[in-house]
C-alpha cells in the first residue's frame, strides 16, 4: 500500500466497526460468494398484492443489480489503493448490501421502497466515471474517490438500518422512506454535492472524468459536511437561485452534457498540446475582444483530427484571458456546447440524464449558450427574465437566435460562442446552423461583438460562409496538429510490447513506424491509433512495414471500417454475425448509452434464448474493432469506437460496398468449412496453393449466409417492436432490463418510424402489440404505472399516425374481430388520442379509489390529472397543457373535484365505499388541502369508527405543516394517534401487509415529536429513555433525548447525561461522549444545544474540555475522515463556543487562532466558514486599529487574501476564493472604509457594484428593477448611507395582492387601536407594522419578487421589503424581529451572526409606500423625491466622487 493512501485502510476499518456496532454484523468476517443474481433473487420472496407491487419489485431488482455492478466496478479501482487483509473493498460493500437487503426483504413495504434508496445511490455512483486509456494506471486521487464512495454506501446502509430498526410506520406513511433522517440526508448531500454545486456555485467540477481535478477530490474528501448549509453560505441568495431555476426551466436546458464533455477533455488535456494557437494569426485576431474581425472561426478536420481537444484548448485559453463571474459590469461571456449525442464521454451517466441528452440540435445549443451567459452576466439575465415574462414561447429558430443573442449585442457586450460536435447534426440541424451563420453579416448585427467558433468536418465547412464577407477564417487542423501528432505516435509506440526490446533492429523499426505513420495518417489521431493497434498484433517486421506503407494520405477511417467488415464476414460464425448486427443496430440508434446487461436482454428478446457465455467477453474478443467497452462485467457500457462506423452504414454507398461481401448463395460457414476440409485432405498442399483454393474458400466464407449489416431504415421499427414486448409482456429476468429502456423511449422510437421506408411485414408485426398496449387489461396494468401516456401528446400522436396505416393494422383482428372494431372506433372518434386512453383511464380510476398504499393513490391521481388536462386543452386550446405531472401542492381543490367528476363518468365508483372516501381524503392531504382532508377523514370515521387507515390519515393531516395552510393541530393529531396506538397494542394491524410491532414503534416516535411541539416533554423523554434502555448505543435516539431536555430547559439533566457518557465501555476504544461529539460534528443544533446547556449551568470550561477531549481523540484516529473532517469541524465549533461565550479577551484570541489554524485545511467546509468568520473579525479589528495603521493594513490584506484561489486552475469558471468571491471581499473592505470615515475610498471600491445596479435600472421593463434596487441597497449600506439604502429597499414592492389589500384594508379593524411605535424584542423602538392592522390572510396574499429567509431558521420569508433586519457586518444575513431578539439575548439556536453586530432596519411595508412608488416617488430620509431624479442624482454624485481616481481592485481583478 502506497504511503499517500495509507489512510484508506483505517477508514475502512472505522466504517466496518461502526457498522458492526449498529447491526452486530461483521463485514470483514466472511467472503461473500453471492453473485449479483443471488442478491437480486432475494426479492423473489417479497409478496406482491397486485401487479403494481410486482412491477415495483422488478424495479427494485433492477436498481439493486445496477448498484452491485457499480460497486464491483468501483471495487476494481479501489483495489489498487489499499491492501486490505480483511477483504476487498467490493467484497466488504457487497456484504453490507447483502445484509441490509436480507433485513429489508423481511418487511414488504421496506423492500419495495428500497428502490428509492438504492436508486439514489446508484445514480450518484454511475455519474462517477472512470475511463482507461490503453490500460493506463489511474491516478491516486481517483482511487481515493472510489474508496470514499464505497465507504459512503456502507454508512448509508448503517444509518438506514438504524432508521428501520427504530421507526417503521413514520417512514412508511411518508412518500420517501429514507429521506427525512438527518444523517442519511447528509450522506446523500455529500454524494450529490458536486451536482448541486454545478448550479449554485457555477463550477465545472464533475465526476464524469477519468482524471479528477484536485479541487473535486478535496470536495469529496470533505465527507459528511453539511453540504446544503455550505452551499447556502457560499452562493448567491435564494432569490437569485430561484430566478436561475425559473430561467433554466423556461429554456428547457440541461447543460450537464457539455460541462461533462468539457471536463472530460480538460482533465486529459496536455498543457503542451495545441501550442499552435498562440502563434496562429487567424485565431489571435478572432479571440481578441478588442478587434472587430470576422465573427466566425471555422476549425475543420475529419473524424480523429482532434477537433474536440482543440475546442477545449480554445475554451481554456478564453477563460484564462477573460475571467468569468467578476461581480462587475464587465460583459465578456464565454459559452460552449458539445453536441455529443448521448454523451460518448458520458457512458456511465445517469440513465435519466442521458435520456434528456439525446437528439441534440442547434436549438439546444442556442439555449445552452444562453443559459451559460445567464449565469455570468446579470444584465443579460435580467433581459432574458423580462423576455420570458412577456412570452415563454421563443418561436422558431431565427426568432430564438434574435431574442437570445442578436437583440442583446450592445456596444459593451462580447459573446464568445463555441460549438463542437457538428457531425452529430442531421440534415435539419445542418440547415439550422447555416441559417445562423447567414445572420453574421455586419448589417445583421448590433454594435457588440459576437464571436463564434465551430469545429466541423470539411464537407460542412463548404456550406458555412458569411454573406458579404471577403473570407471566413478556416483553420485546417490536419495542417496544425503535426507536432501533437508526432508526440502522440511516439508515446503510443513506446507502450507497444513489440517495441520494448532495446536491440537496434527493433528500435530502428520503431523509428520507421513513427516517421512513416506521421506522414501517412495526415493528422488523423484515430487512424494512427487504429494502425498502431494493428501493428501491435504482428510478429514479422515486414508485416509492420506493410501496414505503414498501405496507409496513404487520402485514407480515412471509413476505408478501415470496410476492411474490418470484410474480415468479420470472413471469420465470424452466423450466430456471432447476428449478435453483432443486433448490437450495432441498437448502439447506433439507442437513445442512451447501452450497457452489457441491456444488450443481453435485447438479444434474449430478439432470439428467444440467453447465451451461456458472457456477452461482455464476446464483444471484447470478437467485436472489439467496432465497440469501446468500458468495464469488465454486465454493467460495462458499450459505444461505437468511431463515428465513421455509423456513417458507413448510414451512407447508401455502404450497400454497394457490402454487396461485395454479402452472401450470393445460402451456404452456411459450416458447410463451406466441411468442403474445405475434404478438399485439403484430397489435395497435395502444393497443388492446393497453386490452384488458389485457399483464397477461393476465404472468399466463399466471407460471402456465406449473412454479412455485417445494419438495417437503418427499419431500425426504429425493430427497436420499437422489442420495446413493446418488454413493456407489455412478462419476459422473465432475462428480458426485464429492456423494460426500463422501453418505458423511457418507446414513444420516441415510434415517432421516428418512417412508414414509407419500413418493410410491410415489419409494419404488420408492430400492429398487434401496439394495440395490446392500450387495449389489453393485463398489458395496461403492466405498463400504465410507468408510462405517463396522459402527458405524452407527441407519443399519442405517433401512435394514432401509425394506426392509420393499413399495413400496420393488417394483422389486427385475425384472432379477435373486436380488436379491429376497437381500432376503427377510436380512429373515428373526434379526439382519437383521448379515445386511445379510455381503457387505461378506467384502470387508473379504479387504482386511485381502491389502492391501500398512499403512494399508489397519488400516482394514479397524477395520471388521471393529466388525462383530464388533455381533455380540457382539447376543448379549450387556451387551457395550459402540462407535459408532466405538476407539483401536487399546486393542484387546486376544484381540480381534484373535476378529476372525480371525470372518473364518475368513466368508472362509476361506489361513493359510499370507505376505501374510496379515504383515498379521496388522502389526495386532498397530499395536494396540500389540509382542511378538506380533515373533514373527509372525519366523515369516513363517522361511517366506521374502526377504520384504522382513516384514523391514521386524520392524525397525519392534523399534524401536517403546509406553507399557506392552517397551523398544525397537534392536540387533535395526538388524540387520534393515541386511539390508533391503543388499537395496535391489542394486535389490530394498520396495513394488511405489515407487522403490528413495527407500526406501533413508528406511531410512538411520531407521538413524541408531536408532544414536543406542544411543549409537553415528560412523555417524549420517557419514550426515548425506554428506547435507550434497549439500545444504549443508539446515538440517534440519544440526540433526540438531549434536544428534548434542552427544549424543556432541563439543562442540569443534559450535563448529567453527558457526564455519564464520559466513560469507556467494554469492547470500545473511545467513550460514548467522544462518539457523540464526533458523530454530530456537523450537527449545528447539537452544538448550540449542549453549549447552551452548559452556559446556563455556568460550566463552559467543562464543555470546552469535552471538545478538546473529542479533538484529541480525532487527531489520533487512524480514520482520515475523523482525523480530517471531524477534527476540523469540531475545531470550528470549539472556536465558535469560545468566541460567543468569551469571559476574557484571551478566549476570543484563542478562538481566532483556532479558526486561523483551519485556513490551510484545503477546501474543507470548516476552512470556508472559518474564512468568512475571520473576514468580518479582521474588518472589525482594522476599524479598531484606526485608518492607515500598520495593524489595519495587515488585517485588510488578510481579508483580500480570501479572494485568492489557491491551487485552482486559471481556466475554472467560478469566481470563488476561500469562502468569498471578489465582490464580497470588495463589500467587506468598503464597510471598513465607511466605518473609519473614508467614504471616498469605499465608493471607489463599490463603483463597479453601483454601475451594475444603475445599469440594471436602465431598461424599459420595470418588473425586474428590483434587482437593481437590491444592488443599490447593498452598496449604500456598505457605504453607511442608510437613508439611500432604505430608500432603495423600499422600492422593492409587492407585485401581487396590492389591489386586494387596498380594497379591504380600509374596512379591516385595527388590532392595536391606533398607529403607534412599538418596542421589539431587541429593545429598540421601531415604526408600527402597518399591515398588522389587517387580517393575517389578507397580508399573506401580498407577494413580491424576493426570496429571502430569516437566518434564525424560524421559517419567516420575505418576498418584498418589509420589516427586515440586515446585518451590516455579515454577508447575506438577515433576521426578523423575533430571531434578532433571540440573537441579542443569546438564545438563538444557531451559530450565526453576533449579538454585538449592528443592523440596517428596513421598515415594515405599508400602503403609503405602495402609493409613493405608484406615483413615481421615493422616500429618502424625510424627503419625498422623484425616483428618476433620485437615480440621476446618484449617478452624478458617484461619477464625481471617483472622478479623481480609478476604481480600486481586489487581488488584481480590475473593478
Amino acid at each position: 500500500m502506497s504511503a499517500d493512501s495509507s489512510d484508506l485502510l483505517v477508514a475502512w476499518e472505522e466504517a466496518c466497526v461502526q457498522f458492526q456496532k449498529a447491526t452486530g454484523f461483521d463485514l470483514g468476517s466472511t467472503t461473500t460468494k453471492e453473485s449479483k443474481e443471488d442478491v437480486v433473487a432475494k426479492f423473489n420472496s417479497v409478496k406482491a398484492k397486485d401487479e403494481e407491487d410486482r412491477q415495483k419489485v422488478e424495479r427494485v431488482k433492477n436498481v439493486v443489480g445496477r448498484t452491485i455492478l457499480a460497486v464491483e466496478r468501483l471495487g476494481q479501482i479501489a483495489a489498487d489503493g489499499a491492501a486490505m487483509v480483511f477483504g476487498s473493498p467490493a467484497n466488504i460493500t457487497m456484504n453490507c448490501i447483502s445484509f441490509f437487503i436480507n433485513v429489508g426483504v423481511e418487511y414488504k413495504n421496506i423492500a419495495l421502497n428500497i428502490e428509492d434508496l438504492f436508486g439514489r445511490i446508484v445514480t450518484i455512483m454511475e455519474r462517477f466515471q472512470i475511463y482507461r486509456d490503453n490500460e493506463e494506471v489511474l491516478k491516486p486521487p481517483m482511487i481515493r474517490v472510489a474508496h470514499r464512495l464505497l465507504i459512503s454506501v456502507i454508512d448509508i446502509c448503517r444509518l438506514c438500518y438504524k432508521l428501520m430498526k427504530k421507526n417503521w410506520v413514520k417512514k412508511v406513511l411518508k412518500v420517501a422512506l429514507f429521506s427525512d433522517d438527518g444523517g442519511i440526508k447528509d450522506q446523500f448531500a455529500l454524494l450529490d454535492s458536486l451536482e448541486n454545486q454545478e448550479l449554485h456555485m457555477k463550477t465545472t467540477s464533475t465526476l464524469i472524468a477519468s482524471e479528477k481535478t484536485q479541487q473535486t477530490i478535496q470536495h469529496v474528501d470533505a465527507q459528511n459536511a453539511k453540504i446544503a448549509s455550505y452551499v447556502t453560505e457560499l452562493t448567491e441568495n435564494a432569490t437569485d437561485q430561484k430566478i436561475l431555476k425559473e430561467l433554466k426551466d423556461n429554456l428547457g436546458v440541461d447543460d450537464s452534457l457539455s460541462k461533462g464533455e468539457y471536463q472530460w477533455y480538460n482533465d486529459k488535456f496536455d498543457l503542451s498540446s495545441c501550442s499552435w494557437l498562440g502563434s496562429d494569426e487567424e485565431y489571435k485576431s478572432w479571440s481578441n475582444s478588442e478587434e472587430g474581425t470576422s465573427p466566425l472561426l471555422l476549425l475543420k478536420g475529419d473524424e480523429g483530427c482532434g477537433k474536440s481537444y482543440v475546442m477545449t484548448a480554445i475554451i481554456r485559453d478564453l477563460l484564462k484571458r477573460y475571467p468569468q463571474n467578476r461581480d462587475d459590469a464587465t460583459r465578456i461571456s464565454i459559452s460552449y456546447c458539445y453536441l455529443t449525442r448521448g454523451g460518448k464521454k458520458n457512458t456511465q451517466g445517469s440513465k435519466s440524464d442521458q435520456g434528456a441528452q439525446s437528439e441534440r440540435s442547434i436549438r439546444d445549443a442556442l439555449r445552452e449558450w444562453a443559459w451559460q451567459i445567464i449565469n455570468k452576466d446579470i444584465f443579460y439575465r435580467k433581459n432574458i427574465q423580462a423576455l420570458f415574462k412577456k412570452s415563454p414561447d421563443l418561436g422558431d429558430l431565427k426568432q430564438i437566435w434574435q431574442k437570445l443573442f442578436l437583440n442583446h449585442l450592445t456596444e459593451d457586450v462580447t459573446f464568445y460562442l463555441l460549438l463542437d460536435g457538428t457531425n452529430e447534426l442531421d440534415e435539419r440541424g445542418v440547415n439550422d446552423l447555416c441559417t445562423i451563420v447567414q445572420t453574421l453579416a455586419k448589417s445583421e448585427m448590433g454594435a457588440g461583438r459576437l464571436k463564434i467558433a465551430i469545429t466541423s468536418r470539411p464537407t460542412l465547412v463548404q456550406k458555412l460562409s458569411i454573406p458579404s464577407s471577403a473570407s471566413t477564417p478556416i483553420v485546417d487542423l490536419r495542417a496544425k496538429n503535426r507536432a501533437d501528432m508526432e508526440k502522440y505516435i511516439r508515446n503510443k509506440a513506446d507502450t507497444l510490447t513489440i517495441f520494448q526490446k532495446t536491440s537496434s533492429q527493433v528500435q530502428t523499426l520503431k523509428e520507421e513506424v513513427c516517421k512513416g505513420l506521421l506522414d501517412a495518417v495526415d493528422g488523423n489521431f484515430s487512424l494512427a491509433d487504429l494502425k498502431l493497434r494493428e501493428i501491435s498484433t504482428k510478429y514479422d517486421p515486414e508485416e509492420v512495414r506493410q501496414i505503414v506503407q498501405n496507409v496513404n494520405s487520402s485514407a480515412d477511417l471509413k476505408d478501415s471500417v470496410a476492411d474490418i467488415i470484410r474480415e468479420c464476414n470472413r471469420t465470424l460464425t452466423t450466430r456471432e454475425m447476428e449478435d453483432l448486427n443486433t448490437i450495432l443496430l441498437w448502439v447506433m440508434h439507442a437513445k442512451w448509452t447501452l450497457q452489457v446487461y441491456e444488450l443481453e436482454a435485447i438479444l434474449f428478446v430478439q432470439q428467444g434464448h440467453a447465451s451461456l457465455q458472457p456477452l461482455v467477453n464476446e464483444i471484447k474478443e470478437k467485436f472489439s474493432s467496432f465497440f469501446e467497452v468500458e468495464g469488465d462485467d454486465t454493467m460495462a457500457s458499450v459505444t461505437l469506437k468511431y463515428d465513421s462506423i455509423a456513417e458507413y452504414f448510414q451512407n447508401p454507398v455502404a450497400d454497394s460496398q457490402a454487396a461485395e461481401t454479402s452472401p450470393s448463395k445460402a451456404l452456411t460457414k459450416g458447410e463451406i468449412r466441411m468442403v474445405q476440409h475434404f478438399v485439403e485432405k484430397l489435395c497435395d498442399q502444393d497443388i492446393y496453393s497453386r490452384l488458389g483454393l485457399e483464397e477461393f474458400f476465404d472468399q466463399k466464407l466471407s460471402q456465406s449466409e449473412t454479412g455485417v449489416m445494419v438495417d437503418c431504415d427499419n431500425a426504429h421499427a425493430r427497436i420499437a417492436l422489442a420495446c413493446l414486448r418488454a413493456v407489455s409482456e412478462d419476459l422473465g429476468d432475462e428480458g426485464r432490463p429492456l423494460k426500463s429502456y422501453g418505458v423511457n423511449f418507446l414513444a420516441s422510437h415510434l415517432k421516428q418510424i418512417d412508414l414509407d421506408k419500413v418493410y410491410p411485414h415489419l409494419k404488420a408485426e408492430l400492429g398487434p402489440p401496439l394495440m395490446k398496449l392500450f387495449r389489453d387489461p393485463e398489458a395496461i396494468s403492466r405498463s400504465v404505472s410507468d408510462f405517463q401516456w396522459s402527458y405524452l401528446d407527441e407519443g399519442l400522436q405517433s401512435v394514432v399516425r401509425l394506426f392509420r396505416s393499413s399495413a400496420l393494422t393488417s394483422k389486427i383482428g385475425t384472432v379477435d374481430k373486436e380488436d379491429k372494431v376497437w381500432v376503427e372506433n377510436f380512429l373515428k372518434d373526434a379526439n382519437p388520442e383521448v379515445a386511445l386512453l379510455k381503457d387505461a383511464a378506467k384502470l387508473m380510476a379504479e387504482k386511485w379509489l381502491s389502492a391501500e398504499d398512499s403512494q399508489e393513490v397519488l400516482r394514479a391521481f397524477g395520471w388521471l390529472y393529466g388525462y383530464m388536462n388533455k381533455i380540457q386543452n382539447i376543448d379549450d386550446p387556451k387551457e395550459p397543457r402540462f407535459q408532466w405531472c405538476p407539483e401536487y401542492k399546486k393542484i387546486e381543490i376544484q381540480e381534484i373535484g373535476m378529476v372525480m367528476h371525470k372518473v364518475e363518468a368513466i368508472y362509476s365508483p361506489d361513493m359510499s365505499n370507505l376505501r374510496t372516501l379515504r383515498n379521496l381524503a388522502t389526495t386532498y392531504r397530499d395536494c396540500g388541502h389540509i382542511s378538506e382532508a380533515i373533514e373527509q377523514f372525519k366523515h369516513v370515521i363517522d361511517l366506521d369508527s374502526e377504520y384504522n387507515l382513516a384514523l391514521a390519515g386524520l392524525a397525519i393531516s392534523y399534524a401536517a405543516e403546509v406553507a399557506g395552510g392552517p397551523q398544525p393541530d397537534w392536540r387533535n393529531a395526538l388524540h387520534y394517534q393515541d386511539i390508533l396506538i391503543k388499537r395496535l397494542e391489542t394486535g389490530t394491524p394498520l396495513f394488511t401487509y405489515r407487522g403490528v410491532a413495527e407500526e406501533l414503534n413508528g406511531l410512538l416516535w411520531d407521538k413524541a415529536e408531536w408532544l414536543r411541539k406542544l411543549k409537553q416533554f415528560d412523555e417524549p423523554l420517557q419514550i426515548y429513555m425506554n428506547w435507550l434502555k434497549d439500545e444504549p448505543d443508539n446515538n440517534e435516539v440519544r440526540l433526540e433525548y438531549i434536544f428534548t431536555l434542552c427544549e424543556a430547559e432541563r439543562y442540569t439533566t443534559v450535563v448529567e447525561t453527558l457526564q455519564n457518557l464520559d466513560q469507556v465501555h467494554a469492547e470500545q476504544t473511545k467513550t460514548r461522549l467522544v462518539e457523540l461529539f464526533q458523530q454530530n460534528a456537523d450537527n449545528e443544533t447539537y452544538h448550540s444545544s449542549v453549549v447552551q446547556a452548559y452556559h446556563h449551568c455556568g460550566d463552559i470550561s467543562r464543555i470546552k474540555s469535552y471538545y478538546e477531549q473529542s479533538l484529541a481523540d480525532a487527531r489520533q484516529d487512524p480514520n482520515t475522515y475523523i482525523s480530517t473532517h471531524v477534527r476540523t469541524t469540531l475545531t470550528y465549533h470549539l472556536a465558535a463556543m469560545l468566541w460567543n461565550h468569551a469571559k476574557q479577551d484571551c478566549d476570543k484570541e484563542e478562538a481566532i487562532k483556532l479558526w486561523e489554524s483551519l485556513l490551510p485545511e484545503s477546501n474543507t467546509y470548516a476552512q470556508v466558514i472559518a474564512a468568512r468568520r475571520l473576514a468580518r473579525i479582521y474588518i472589525a479589528k482594522a476599524a479598531e486599529a484606526g485608518s492607515d495603521s500598520v495593524r489595519a493594513l495587515e488585517m485588510l490584506d488578510r481579508v483580500k487574501s480570501f479572494a485568492h484561489r489557491d491551487g485552482t486552475k486559471p481556466e475554472d469558471e467560478d469566481g470563488w476564493g476561500i469562502g468569498l468571491s471578489t465582490g464580497q471581499v470588495r463589500s467587506l473592505l468598503a464597510r471598513y472604509y465607511s466605518r473609519v470615515g473614508d467614504v471616498q475610498t469605499a465608493r471607489k471600491l463599490l463603483k463597479p457594484d453601483m454601475d451594475v445596479g444603475l445599469k440594471l435600472l436602465c431598461d424599459e421593463d420595470p418588473d425586474n428593477d428590483w434587482q437593481g434596487y437590491r444592488k443599490l441597497g447593498d452598496v449604500f449600506m456598505d457605504c453607511g448611507d442608510d437613508d439611500n439604502a432604505i430608500a432603495a429597499w423600499s422600492l422593492i414592492q409587492p407585485t401581487q395582492g396590492i389591489q386586494l389589500y387596498r380594497s379591504n384594508s380600509m374596512t379591516s379593524p385595527r388590532l392595536n387601536g391606533e398607529d403607534r411605535s412599538v418596542e421589539d424584542e431587541t429593545g429598540d423602538t421601531r415604526p408600527p407594522l402597518r399591515h398588522a392592522t389587517t387580517s393575517f390572510n389578507l397580508a399573506n396574499k401580498l407577494s413580491g419578487p424576493l426570496t429571502y429567509s430569516c437566518d434564525g431558521r424560524c421559517g419567516k420569508q420575505w418576498t418584498y421589503a418589509d420589516d427586515i433586519y440586515i446585518c451590516r457586518e455579515c454577508i447575506d444575513c438577515q433576521f426578523d424581529a423575533s430571531c434578532l431578539g433571540k440573537l441579542k439575548q443569546g438564545t438563538l439556536a444557531r451559530d450565526m451572526c453576533d449579538k454585538n453586530h449592528s443592523f440596517l432596519y428596513i421598515p415594515a411595508w405599508d400602503i403609503a409606500s405602495a402609493d409613493r412608488v405608484e406615483a413615481g416617488s421615493v422616500l429618502v430620509g424625510s424627503r419625498v423625491l422623484n425616483v428618476n431624479e433620485w437615480r440621476e442624482g446618484i449617478k452624478r454624485d458617484w461619477d464625481a466622487a471617483v472622478a479623481d481616481g480609478e476604481a480600486l481592485t481586489v487581488n488584481g481583478v480590475a473593478t
